[in-house]
């Protein structure tokens, strides 16, 4: 879906997923959660889906691109900790302290999500253990793995 953001249909492709201009293969990555580390990365990537230097890249050759970006992404425990780490300050609002049940049924509520209060409890006490105290980052991330979000 990222790359059909991005995908236009020059004159003289005929391929029905058209094709992305060179520029903006970072932005598309980017869509995708995966940008590239730095210049020189985004070099390496360009040289890699375009070695001709045409200035296009298709559908096939960004997805080989984007599957390794993912892949490398989801093998890097600093990475994976990092978006543990932003997921959750979506929860507390940027704030350094633990989720609440309050933090819970706002999430739902803006998400459009129906979910009882007994629901939220039980989402409480299957990340602290039991408890109904507050889900530090720890017992997050650990509801994330359980999860499969990460290995």
């Amino acid at each position: 879906e990222a790359f059909n953001i991005f995908a236009q249909h020059p004159s003289d492709y005929d391929a029905k997923e058209g094709m992305i201009p060179m520029g903006e293969v970072r932005r598309c990555l980017i869509a995708l959660n995966a940008p590239p580390k730095d210049n020189a990365e985004l070099a390496e990537l360009i040289e890699t889906v375009d070695p001709d230097d045409e200035g296009w890249v298709s559908y096939e050759s960004f997805v080989a691109i984007a599957a390794l970006k993912l892949h490398a992404k989801h093998d890097d425990p600093e990475a994976q900790r990092e978006e543990v780490q932003k997921a959750y300050l979506l929860f507390t609002r940027g704030q350094e302290r633990e989720v609440t049940i309050g933090d819970l049924r706002r999430v739902a509520k803006e998400l459009r999500e129906d979910v009882s209060e007994n629901v939220l409890k039980d989402m409480i006490r299957e990340a602290t253990g039991g408890g109904l105290g507050g889900v530090n980052m720890e017992d997050f991330e650990g509801v994330m793995r359980r999860a499969g979000v990460f290995a």
